[in-house]
C-alpha cells in the first residue's frame, strides 16, 4: 500500500535534467530515478521515469512513499515533491482520496491525501490483517518532536561547530520497551535533548580502563539523574528541550558521577523510525494496543 503521484511533463524533458534536479538536492541516490533515504531520520521515499531509449526524454515521472508509516513521512516529502513541480510545471494526477486530482499542487492537499490514505492502511493492516511483527508506538506529536530534532542536526551542529556535540535521538528497544535515547561518550560537551534515557559510552573513563589500554563499557541511565551533574532541561528554540552543558572538559563532578554508573545487562535492540507508528491512528483500529 502506498501513496503515489504522476506527473506528465508538459513537454518531453532530458533525462539529464531531471537527474540534475535530484542530485543539487540532498538526500538523494540518483540513476533512472531518485531514491531518497534520510539517515538522520529514517525517512524514505522515490521518484521514478522511464525514457525514450533513442532520445534520452522523459514524459512522465511517478513518485512512490509506502504507507503504514508514521505521518511525519508526509511532512518530510512535501517540500520535494513542492520543489519538483516549481522546477518542472508537469500536470498533476492524484489519485489519493483528499487529494488533488489533476491540480494544481497545493501542500495542504498533499498532505491531506497523505493523511487519508495512511490511515486508511492503519486500518486495513490493524483490522483486516494480523501484524507479524510486535508494533511499537509513540504519540504522534512526540514522533514529529523527535523527527523535526533529527532533521536539524546538521543545521544545529554547523552552530556549534566543534565546542558542542549534537547527538540523534535514537529509538531503542530497552527489554523490550520503547525508549528514546541519545549516546553520550566520556562525558564529552554535548547538547542533551529531553529523551527518556542516555546511553553513557565509556572509554578513558570506564573504571576498569587502564593506561594505553581500553575497556569500553556502556551504561544506561533515565534523564533525571542527570540533574546532579549538568544544566537543567530548558527551552530554547528547538524541537525539544535541551541541557547544554557549561564545561569544554569534563568536570571533577561529572567524571566521578561517570565513573561510578554500572554498566548496563538490559536487552537493547534497535528499532527503525519507519516502523514506531502514530499512536492516536494504532490505538484507533487495534484493540491490542
Amino acid at each position: 500500500m502506498s501513496y503515489d503521484l504522476y506527473f506528465d511533463l508538459a513537454q518531453p524533458t532530458s533525462c539529464a535534467d531531471i537527474q540534475r534536479h535530484f542530485r543539487e538536492r540532498s538526500h538523494y541516490q540518483v540513476s533512472d530515478g531518485a531514491v531518497y533515504q534520510n539517515a538522520n531520520t529514517g525517512v524514505y521515499f522515490q521518484f521514478n521515469w522511464s525514457r525514450d531509449s533513442a532520445q534520452a526524454l522523459v514524459s512522465r515521472v511517478a513518485f512512490n512513499m509506502n504507507y503504514f508509516r508514521p505521518h511525519v513521512f508526509g511532512l518530510e516529502a512535501e517540500p520535494e515533491v513542492r520543489a519538483f513541480v516549481a522546477r518542472f510545471s508537469p500536470k498533476i494526477e492524484d489519485p489519493q482520496l483528499h487529494g488533488m486530482g489533476s491540480g494544481p499542487y497545493a501542500s495542504d492537499r498533499f498532505l491531506s491525501g497523505w493523511n487519508a490514505g495512511n490511515e486508511a492502511a492503519y486500518e486495513a493492516i490493524l483490522q483486516m490483517q494480523h501484524p507479524t511483527r510486535k508494533l511499537y508506538t509513540l504519540p504522534s506529536a512526540v514522533l514529529e518532536r523527535i523527527w523535526r530534532w533529527n532533521s536539524l542536526i546538521d543545521q544545529t551542529q554547523a552552530k556549534f561547530g566543534e565546542s558542542l556535540f549534537v547527538p540523534k535521538v535514537m529509538l531503542l528497544a530497552v527489554n523490550g520497551e520503547l525508549t528514546t535515547v541519545i549516546v553520550w561518550g566520556d562525558g564529552i560537551p554535548e547538547v542533551v535533548p529531553d529523551v527518556q534515557a542516555v546511553l553513557v559510552v565509556r572509554d578513558e573513563l570506564s573504571p576498569d580502563s587502564v593506561k594505553n589500554k581500553s575497556a569500553k563499557d556502556r551504561c544506561l541511565v533515565q534523564q533525571r539523574t542527570l540533574d546532579d551533574v549538568l544544566a537543567p532541561l530548558l527551552e530554547s528554540g528547538y524541537p525539544l528541550p535541551v541541557r547544554f552543558p557549561s564545561y569544554n572538559e569534563p568536570p571533577a563532578a561529572v567524571r566521578t558521577f561517570i565513573k561510578s554508573l554500572v554498566p548496563t545487562s538490559d536487552h537493547i535492540a534497535g528499532i527503525a523510525f519507519d516502523s514506531v507508528l502514530d499512536r492516536e491512528l494504532a490505538s484507533k483500529y487495534s484493540r491490542d494496543l
